[in-house]
């Protein structure tokens, strides 16, 4: 029998699978683990994490108490609570995450390692990308500092925005989000799965 790879997927409540109300059990690796059978993946994914936080919620404690070498691939989906519930800069949130990135490489320069941006947000009803959060950047201001940071360091990157524009957007956030503000459903986590699914197949 052929040995399954290690898939570790770091991120908050979105990668963890909370709709608002509940941990689902139908969440992104529960569809993953159907979508990518030869992978043994394992859900790091914490309610309210972030990467500028320092608790074990977040991105750096995560980082601090797995072992890289024990992964094949590895996916950072962190963000969206820097931008609604943390004060710190762009300028720390892009220090931190690069000191993560650094310390996994270096931990497994072989692994594949692989960005997620945050999915769209809809708090007071609008789409977010032009409001400004606590630390009065834009949730756009906050992508385009991701997306700087994973460059730099060759990461692949999947932007929601543009690899599925539709999955959840102004016109369909009431029915694709099960808070109507932030968190997937059941049904759009089994689409976000296979959108994800597909990014990681595209890029082993």
């Amino acid at each position: 029998m052929t040995k399954k790879e290690n898939l570790i997927l770091l991120g908050d409540s979105i990668t963890n699978g909370f709709d608002g109300k509940k941990d689902l059990k139908h969440n992104v690796s529960y569809y993953l683990a159907k979508l990518l059978p030869n992978f043994e993946i394992t859900n790091a994914g914490v309610n309210a994490g972030s990467i500028s936080g320092n608790t074990e919620r977040d991105l750096t404690y995560q980082v601090n108490t797995h072992n890289f070498k024990d992964y094949q691939v590895a996916t950072i989906a962190y963000g969206t609570n820097d931008f609604a519930h943390c004060y710190e800069t762009l300028e720390i949130i892009s220090r931190i995450l690069q000191k993560n990135i650094t310390k996994i490489k270096e931990e497994n320069p072989s692994i594949l390692l692989l960005g997620i941006l945050p999915t769209n947000r809809f708090d007071g009803g609008i789409d977010n990308l032009n409001v400004g959060g606590l630390a009065h950047y834009t949730f756009a201001e906050l992508l385009e500092t991701l997306i700087k940071v994973y460059q730099k360091n060759n990461l692949p990157i999947l932007n929601w925005r543009k690899t599925a524009p539709h999955l959840i957007d102004s016109n369909n956030y009431r029915t694709t989000l099960g808070d109507q503000r932030l968190h997937p459903n059941a049904a759009t986590y089994e689409k976000m799965a296979q959108v994800i699914a597909d990014f990681i197949i595209a890029n082993l």
